[in-house]
């Protein structure tokens, strides 16, 4: 039997020994890290973070589009382009599930609006469209069993050209709201490991290219996060609609109802272009928000039959209400108030009104600004906005620490932080 070639041996081959201070010998080390694999994944890592697209990414397959473990599935086409947008009827019309182009779903649904009293009495004896008595008219809802009753009427979507989609709505009524939200991907079994690399392409805006009510009353219609309006909605009813809101408001497309609007929320910003478009609303509008400003060129006219801002409007969803400077300005430092409080407004504008008067856009009030049109920015074409030549011209009630204000000559316009032009 052969014995062990390290039999013998006094100490390790590889000790460390101490020098004659006592310390030990100096050794260096040398970092590096390879994989098993043959990557050098600190290297790769490095690269990715600072070429964050997600194509580089889906290019080194880090990390994997389609894990090792996920059950095997046809794809010998490649994945499937999205030529037009897809729809799917739900719950019997009460729903539409809507696939758009970059493969983002929403569903655009009827929601139930139950009724309420009349909060107001400017607006006269009929108040805000509100049920003064218990007795059920026939646009009203009878007694239901259910804590949230079935809506009343249908939705439907059809595909349009360049990605829209349009909605048609039947049979609704006041208590009928339409509510247009984002849905995430459904998560298939098996494929928990694998990376979803088309949420990449996908900007979870809807574009919408027409809005149609034909029974003319509807009590809402929101997109207010997620929804592009680039063609017309029409909502020709008597009856007010108490909240429409987009993402934006695009070249092309043109609101026009027959009766009030209480709030109209645009999150982002308002460019009306074109004869012909633009926003028509058949009496009062109440509330206007704009997260940036307003431009309206080549003929688009923004046209309020009666007043703006007449009646105080709540906050409604992520919107901000009519109580807006207040909440904000208020600078009172004690419990004595020796200033007057900020007013309520008709309008918040956050950007610059641009009115192109040369090709005879304007901005339109049929009678008077009830509550201060408030605007951050300034005022292009001026001369565009015109109000009802009764009107009593009014000074700002109150002086908030910001820059100088502009009054019109016909209303009450504020323009803070601009100057009008």
């Amino acid at each position: 039997m052969t014995e062990s070639r390290r039999k013998g041996r006094r100490s390790p081959a590889r000790a460390f020994r101490p020098t004659v201070d006592g310390r030990l010998e100096a050794r260096a080390l040398l970092s590096g890290f390879t994989s098993p694999f043959g990557k050098n994944y600190l290297a790769e890592s490095a690269y990715l973070l600072k070429h964050p697209s997600a194509r580089a990414a889906k290019n080194l397959k880090a990390p994997p589009q389609l894990a090792h473990t996920a059950p095997h599935f046809n794809n010998t086409r490649g994945f499937h382009k999205i030529r037009y947008i897809g729809t799917q009827t739900a719950r019997g019309g009460q729903n539409v599930e809507v696939t758009a182009l970059d493969g983002s779903h929403y569903m655009i649904s009827l929601s139930y609006t139950s009724n309420t009293l009349a909060t107001n009495g400017a607006e006269g004896a009929n108040g805000q469209t509100g049920a003064a008595t218990s007795t059920a008219a026939a646009d009203q809802i009878s007694p239901q069993s259910a804590r949230y009753p079935q809506p009343i009427g249908t939705v439907r979507a059809y595909p349009m050209p360049n990605g829209q989609v349009g909605i048609i709505v039947d049979g609704s009524t006041q208590n009928t709201d339409l509510t247009i939200n984002p849905l995430g991907q459904s998560q298939r079994k098996g494929f928990a490991h694998s990376f979803a690399y088309g949420e990449s392409n996908r900007d979870h805006v809807l574009n919408v290219g027409q809005i149609t009510v034909n029974s003319g009353q509807i009590g809402a219609i929101e997109g207010f996060q997620d929804t592009d309006l680039s063609g017309p909605l029409v909502a020709s009813g008597t009856a007010a609609i108490d909240r429409i809101a987009f993402l934006n408001i695009l070249p092309g497309a043109s609101i026009t109802t027959g009766g009030d609007v209480n709030t109209l929320d645009v999150l982002d910003g308002i460019d009306l272009s074109g004869a012909g478009t633009g926003i028509f609303i058949g009496r009062d509008l109440n509330l206007i928000n704009a997260g940036t400003g307003i431009q309206l060129s080549n003929g688009a006219t923004f046209s309020i039959a009666r007043n703006l801002g007449l009646v105080p409007q709540a906050p409604k969803g992520t919107g901000t209400g009519s109580n807006v400077l207040l909440l904000n300005f208020n600078s009172l430092t004690n419990t004595t108030i020796t200033t007057a409080l900020p007013p309520s407004i008709g309008s918040f504008i956050q950007g610059n009104v641009i009115i192109d008067t040369a090709s005879g856009s304007a901005f339109l009030i049929g009678n008077n600004i009830y509550n201060a049109m408030y605007i951050e920015g300034g005022i292009i074409g001026f001369s565009g906005i015109l109000t009802n030549t009764d009107s009593v011209p009014t000074s700002p009630p109150f002086s908030p620490k910001l820059p100088p204000e502009t009054s019109s000559s016909q209303g009450l316009v504020i323009a803070l932080q601009g100057e009008s032009g």
